[in-house]
C-alpha cells in the first residue's frame, strides 16, 4: 500500500475512534458521576517496534497514528436536589458497591432504596458500609453526615464506606458509572471526601466543547478520505494509462 495512503487510512481509523467516544460522553451528558473518556494521539513512524503492514524494501515508512484512551476523573458540577438519598462527594474518594462480579466503585449517588430497605443504586447493587456489609434503611427521617454515618430517625444504622487509590488512578470503566481496579490486587485507602446529603455530583462533560471536538473530527475524518480517494484515483489512472502504452 502507498505511505500516504496508509497514513491517511490510519488518520480515518483513529477519527472514527474518536468519534465513537465523544458520542458515548455527549450520549452521558446528563448521567450522574459520569466521567468523560478522553483521546489523545502521537505520530510515529513504523519501523523496527512497530513494523508496517507490506515489506519494508517495497514501501517508504508510513506514519501511524497510536490513540491513547483515557478516563478523565474530574469532578462534575454538583447541585441541590433535595432527596436525602442522593449524596455528592466533596473531595477525593469513590462509593463502594457491591455488584454480581464483586466491589466496583462509582462517584454516581444517586441512591435509593429497594424493597427490603436497602441502600442501593439505581442499577439495583448494594452500596457498601463499613466492612463492606449493606445498610438497610427503614424509617421516615434519613440523616447522613459528612463522614457517612446514616441514621435513621434518630438511630445510628450503620456508615457509608468511602475509598480511594493512589494517584493516577488505574481503573477500568464498567458501564457509564462503575469502575473497577485494572489491576484486582491493587491496594485501596480511606476516601478523604465529605459526603453532601442532597446533592449530586454530575456529569464532567462539557456538552459545547464536546459538540467542538465532534465538528473537528468530522472534518478531519472528511479530509483523511479525500486523501484516500485521490490516492485511490491516482493508481485508476496510472492503470488506465499503463494499459495504453
Amino acid at each position: 500500500m502507498n505511505s500516504g495512503m496508509y497514513a491517511a487510512v490510519s488518520g480515518n481509523l483513529a477519527a472514527m475512534r474518536r468519534m465513537d467516544v465523544i458520542s458515548n460522553n455527549l450520549a452521558n451528558v446528563n448521567t450522574p458521576g459520569y466521567k468523560k473518556d478522553r483521546m489523545s494521539f502521537e505520530g510515529l513512524l513504523a519501523g523496527d517496534e512497530n513494523p508496517p503492514a507490506v515489506p519494508q524494501n517495497k514501501t517508504a515508512d508510513p506514519i501511524l497514528q497510536k490513540e491513547n484512551i483515557f478516563i478523565d476523573y474530574a469532578s462534575g458540577p454538583t447541585s441541590q436536589s433535595g432527596n436525602p438519598l442522593d449524596l455528592a462527594l466533596d473531595g477525593d474518594g469513590f462509593f463502594a458497591v457491591t455488584t454480581p462480579e464483586g466491589t466496583a466503585y462509582t462517584r454516581q449517588g444517586n441512591f435509593r432504596t429497594s424493597a427490603d430497605g436497602t441502600l442501593v443504586t439505581v442499577d439495583g447493587y448494594p452500596v457498601q458500609g463499613t466492612g463492606g456489609a449493606s445498610i438497610s434503611i427503614k424509617g421516615s427521617r434519613v440523616e447522613i453526615d459528612a463522614k457517612g454515618v446514616v441514621a435513621v430517625d434518630g438511630t445510628q444504622v450503620g456508615s457509608i464506606s468511602l475509598v480511594d487509590f493512589e494517584k493516577p488512578y488505574a481503573l477500568t470503566k464498567v458501564g457509564n458509572a462503575l469502575f473497577v481496579p485494572a489491576d484486582p490486587q491493587t491496594p485501596s485507602q480511606a476516601g478523604k471526601g465529605q459526603i453532601l446529603q442532597g446533592y449530586l455530583e454530575g456529569s464532567n462533560v462539557e456538552s459545547i466543547s464536546e459538540m467542538v471536538q465532534l465538528i473537528e473530527t468530522n472534518r478531519y475524518f472528511e479530509a483523511c478520505s479525500k486523501v484516500i480517494k485521490g490516492f485511490d484515483d491516482m493508481a485508476i489512472k496510472a492503470v488506465n494509462d499503463l494499459g495504453r502504452v
